[in-house]
């Protein structure tokens, strides 16, 4: 590997790395297109959509076990927990399951067709973040009732 391409390499690591553990998004959606384009750009390398694939499985792997590990050590100062032990465990199995299937049938498909399908996807992940997001409709219970709390007079 020469020099420009590792800096290259580096940089897109740790753009894509940061942004995933800051938002929790597992970083391929950003660094799919960068891999793609980026080193090319540059004349570092030339990557294929079966092989910005394979580097964006490993990164996200990593990254999303740094991320676990930084919101456990916050969770263990006492901040507030945000890993749900139960539901990694849930989805574990079915994670596993569809990477394996995933993997398989991507070997069998053309790059054209991979970079359509993340496109799609990145497209409707955009449109989903836009959505307001319902999960705080919920009900949360808090140590402070609500009831013994002073109305303002005009409302």
């Amino acid at each position: 590997m020469d020099f420009l391409l590792l800096i290259v390499m580096v940089l897109i690591g740790l753009g894509g790395s940061f942004f995933s553990g800051l938002l929790g998004i597992g970083g391929a959606i950003i660094n799919y297109p960068l891999l793609l384009y980026i080193p090319s750009l540059f004349g570092a390398a030339h990557f294929t959509a079966h092989e910005v694939s394979s580097i964006s499985m490993f990164q996200v792997f990593f990254a999303s076990l740094a991320g676990v590990i930084a919101f456990r050590k916050k969770s263990k100062k006492g901040g507030t927990g945000v890993v749900n032990k139960q539901l990694v465990f849930h989805m574990g199995s079915g994670i596993l399951a569809g990477g394996l299937v995933g993997g398989f049938v991507s070997s069998m498909l053309n790059g054209d067709v991979i970079n359509l399908i993340y496109g799609i996807l990145a497209v409707l992940a955009v449109v989903l973040m836009l959505v307001p997001n319902r999960g705080n409709n919920r009900k949360r219970t808090t140590s402070v009732s609500t009831k013994s709390l002073p109305l303002p007079r005009h409302l």
